[in-house]
């Protein structure tokens, strides 16, 4: 490796340790961030994204049922049945799409963040039990998202009729839907982190 003329070199990598002592722990190397290739390797999982789902299916209830689509869209992704009564069937649906997204996103950040520690390792290992307990994916996965957000706690800015308009538009002129966020799920992309991640650093 070739080494920068640094006048001050940079400080190590923290180590965090991930999970506890029940479920198996972890310690991965904390960057603040996402490298281009681990988020190259989540784009190529071609995970759907949520919220165009939701802005689709919001589309059509407020059109059948003469509510707005920010309170329908609402409805449906902060799980308020109530509000979506007349179709509990649609609301049901959405609710199990959510839960296989989330589950699948987290397989997908499990697999970058178990990557920087072990290159070779592969989705497939992470959704087998006998190699990682589903409890820690889930915790893996949390370190992940913190990562990705560069660990800040700002609160997601406000959704407004216009931004769900603004995406509805958007996915209609490209044809494709957008890259989320957590919210994300899909086909899953086959081989190991090393294949389009060199994940043992930043880079």
């Amino acid at each position: 490796m070739t080494k920068l003329p640094f006048k001050t070199a940079p400080k190590g990598f923290e180590k965090i340790t991930v999970g506890n002592s029940e479920i198996g722990e972890l310690e991965l190397p904390r960057y603040f961030d996402l490298t281009p290739n681990e988020r190259l390797f989540i784009a190529s999982a071609n995970l759907t994204d949520i919220r165009a789902e939701a802005v689709k299916l919001a589309r059509t209830i407020a059109t059948k049922s003469q509510k707005t689509l920010l309170d329908t869209y609402n409805a449906l992704v902060y799980g308020d049945a109530q509000s979506l009564g007349d179709y509990l069937e649609e609301f049901l649906q959405f609710q199990d799409l959510m839960e296989r997204t989330t589950r699948e996103r987290n397989f997908v950040l499990a697999t970058v963040m178990i990557g920087r520690i072990v290159p070779e390792w592969t989705i497939e290992k992470t959704k087998d039990v006998n190699e990682v307990p589903p409890a820690l994916v889930k915790e893996i996965a949390n370190f992940a998202r913190k990562e990705e957000s560069g660990w800040t706690e700002e609160p997601a800015p406000e959704i407004t009729e216009e931004d769900l308009g603004n995406l509805a538009t958007a996915e209609n002129q490209t044809g494709e839907k957008s890259t989320g966020d957590a919210e994300d799920t899909g086909r899953k992309k086959k081989g190991s982190v090393k294949e389009v991640s060199e994940a043992s650093q930043p880079g």
